[in-house]
């Protein structure tokens, strides 16, 4: 399982700018230690998640509010969700699989206005997955935006296993 450097970058740099430099020394890791194309671990990128979530203690969807302003001031990504159709572009995970590895992803349900998306995990550890479900909620929040459309994310834990639904819809 891995993530990309441009994740621990962009999340770092981050928490520098919105909570300042004392709780981004608090992390203990500095977004120049990371190489945005080169692969790793993300078991270090979840535990970064939750340091995170206890620094930033009170403020709730801290980490999906990260994920989604980072996903929408990437310029890659402006450029190619411009004007997409959101039902084709969270039926496929294509886009994804070049940055992280963590789960498995399908698209149950295609309709206009609303795609279904179950993820399933590959770790075992529960405080992970759920940062990084939270994270992914936020991704997606921010693809919707820069598509120019207004929706939601609903993000719902499968009873007792790994897996995560989300509902996406929009207008």
């Amino acid at each position: 399982m891995w993530v990309r450097g441009i994740f621990f970058t962009q999340v770092l740099e981050y928490v520098k700018s919105d909570l300042g430099r004392t709780s981004y020394e608090l992390l203990g890791k500095k977004e120049e230690n990371y190489t945005p194309e080169e692969k790793y671990p993300f078991e270090d990128f979840a535990d970064l998640l939750e340091k995170i979530k206890l620094i930033a203690y009170g403020k709730d969807d801290y980490i999906a509010k990260i994920a989604r302003d980072c996903m929408t001031k990437e310029a890659s990504w402006k450029a190619m969700f411009r004007r997409m159709d959101p039902a084709n572009v969270f039926s496929s995970t294509q886009r994804q699989e070049g940055r992280q590895q963590v789960a498995d992803y399908e698209a149950l349900d295609i309709a206009k206005g609303h795609v279904v998306i179950q993820m399933a995990m590959w770790t075992d550890n529960r405080s992970h997955q759920d940062v990084w479900s939270e994270f992914y909620r936020g991704r997606l929040v921010g693809i919707l935006e820069l598509m120019g459309r207004k929706g939601t994310v609903k993000l719902t834990r499968e009873f007792g296993n790994d897996s995560f639904t989300y509902t996406i819809e929009w207008s």
